[in-house]
């Protein structure tokens, strides 16, 4: 098969019209790697070029991974998706919202279901008095701490009222840890990294991984790429690991994540992740009461809805070749997962620049339907 439309698309659109310094990308099909193509330079100098096993930011395209894991816990019976949130951390029994300034106790309970879809009214604020002031006390403070600081904060909303992008999923990683019993980066390690052979995965940012950090960017429509530093905001401590946005990888080992979701849940090794069943209630579609409400916003564009944590393709109307129920998410950075269980085809494509909101999605769309279009599907 000719991969050469979305090589030339990469170098095309990212790397001449864009300006984007390295790409890199992966396409399987039932654990078969059908193309690895990477461009550009590991360095913001420019003069040491791509060697496929640079270490990425994955910002947003954590969530995946962190929903895989507590989707074990649901399969395993230890966590009901419609299980109170207070449960498992008892700190969230009371949640509140301001109304005139004054706090009102909300009506309704959060659910575990609430933290997977994002409805369950919080933000994507870490510069609350509580998390501040956590920090401030504690600056290692730990992931379980800082989810305890998320909860003394008013929400937004009403729990299952609307979509709002938010701390959810870091907050699911701390119900995994109550859950599981273990650092969330160790049940992550046992069940998921080791058995599918990811070995270049984790959170902590060791003296080694900055070595192998990818050149970072930032973006903006007027002055174009600007270098940044090596650092994730994301991380707002050494002991904090965010399920939302706090995952660094390589590409190689992440496709491996991607192929293995693609498959019904089980890897290239043989191991079984998630039961089929499971993957499939991970991308059924969960807002279809307001999918249509501005304040869902999905970056890969139209005719997608939103599932368990994820991105779902619900409706072809705006010509994508993809298959209705392929599902992922993308990242901050240009990260980009999408895993088609219907076809068994995953793609995962990674770049390190920040600040392209909207523009991403319209990027990633065309290598999605190029990846059909060259496999005739």
């Amino acid at each position: 098969m000719d991969f050469s439309p979305i090589s030339d698309y990469i170098e095309s659109f990212f790397r001449t019209e864009k300006g984007v310094h390295a790409c890199e990308i992966e396409i399987r099909r039932s654990h078969e790697t059908l193309f690895r193509y990477r461009t550009g330079y590991f360095d913001a100098a420019d003069t040491v070029p791509l060697q496929g096993d640079e270490l990425y930011f994955l910002y947003s395209c954590s969530k995946p991974m962190t929903c895989a894991a507590a989707l074990q816990l649901v399969e395993a019976g230890k966590l009901g998706l419609d299980d109170p949130v207070s449960r498992y951390l008892p700190e969230f029994a009371n949640p509140y919202l301001l109304k005139d300034d004054q706090p009102v106790p909300a009506t309704k309970v959060m659910t575990i279901r609430h933290l997977f879809t994002m409805t369950a009214g919080l933000d994507y604020n870490f510069q609350t008095k509580h998390i501040r002031g956590l920090l401030e006390e504690k600056p290692d403070a730990s992931t379980r701490e800082i989810a305890s600081a998320i909860a003394r904060a008013p929400i937004s909303f009403e729990p299952g009222e609307r979509f709002q992008y938010s701390l959810c999923h870091d907050v699911l990683a701390a119900v995994i840890e109550v859950v599981s019993g273990e650092r969330f980066s160790e049940y992550l390690r046992k069940n998921i990294w080791d058995p599918l052979g990811m070995t270049d995965t984790g959170f902590a940012l060791t003296p080694e991984v900055r070595e192998r950090l990818c050149a970072q960017y930032s973006y903006n429509k007027k002055d174009g790429l600007a270098g940044v530093p090596g650092t994730n905001i994301f991380i707002v401590s050494p002991n904090y690991e965010s399920g939302g946005a706090g995952i660094i990888s390589n590409v190689s080992d992440y496709a491996l994540f991607a192929d293995a979701m693609a498959c019904g849940g089980v890897g290239a090794t043989g191991t079984r992740i998630l039961r089929p069943e499971t993957v499939d209630l991970w991308r059924t579609e969960q807002l279809s009461g307001f999918t249509m409400n501005p304040a869902f916003g999905c970056a890969a564009g139209p005719g997608y809805g939103y599932g368990l944590g994820v991105r779902t393709l619900i409706d072809r109307s705006g010509g994508q070749k993809s298959s209705i129920g392929e599902f992922g998410w993308d990242g901050a950075a240009g990260s980009y997962i999408l895993m088609d269980p219907d076809k068994e085809i995953s793609i995962f494509f990674a770049m390190h620049v920040l600040g392209w909101p909207g523009l991403v999605g319209c990027c990633h769309a065309p290598i999605r339907d190029l990846t059909y279009e060259i496999l005739g599907l």
